[in-house]
């Protein structure tokens, strides 16, 4: 009990200064208005939480909670329908979905497919940020673009193949027809089905 609780300490310590940077960023895109490249932002701020996750923390739980508060704190303000407006937009819960799918994919990932997990976080957190801010440079409102698709392709090849190699570079391919799809958001679509076809995939 005393090994466990001392783990859960370490990681309860790492995890609080990760929270900090994901704050810290939320706070700092106040000053921006540009609702969309805030929210591609508040995603990259996760990257050093997903590393943690994959290759630092000693058990998943404290990723969890984490992922599970970040729930609640952001789908309240669309509940009471006061929004965060700088990087949240009504009836649009992307943001949600992005941390309730990192909570999904933690504790059941954790045994055998912690860095399959973490890298389907990363496609989401840096790939489809990497997409975003491109695609902005070509679209005025917000929607699909190729160039988006590419900007994504590419850097999420980078991210499978430098964790999984060939199988990576099959995902990579996998996620970014996953993000380009308009039925089902791609803050669930991406880091769940990445993960699903990882699992079952024979490379």
């Amino acid at each position: 009990m005393s090994d466990l609780f001392s783990t859960l300490v370490s990681d309860l310590i790492i995890a609080l200064l990760l929270f900090s940077i994901i704050v810290a960023t939320v706070l700092l895109t106040k000053k921006f208005s540009n609702i969309w490249i805030n929210r591609k932002m508040i995603h990259l701020s996760v990257v050093p939480a997903v590393l943690c996750y994959m290759f630092i923390f000693n058990e998943p739980y404290i990723f969890f909670i984490f992922a599970v508060f970040f729930v609640i704190f952001l789908v309240l303000p669309h509940a009471k329908s006061k929004e965060l407006s700088w990087f949240q937009e009504k009836k649009n819960y992307g943001e949600v979905f992005f941390c309730l799918s990192f909570a999904i994919l933690a504790i059941p990932c954790w045994e055998n497919y912690r860095v399959l997990a973490g890298v389907a976080m990363l496609f989401m957190a840096v790939g489809d940020s990497v997409t975003g801010i491109v695609r902005s440079r070509f679209l005025k409102n917000r929607g699909k673009h190729w160039s988006g698709s590419i900007a994504m392709l590419i850097t999420c090849l980078f991210i499978g193949a430098l964790f999984l190699g060939y199988k990576g570079v099959t995902l990579s391919i996998i996620a970014t027809l996953l993000e380009y799809q308009p039925w089902v958001d791609d803050n669930l679509t991406v880091p769940l089905l990445t993960v699903f076809f990882g699992i079952i995939l024979p490379i």
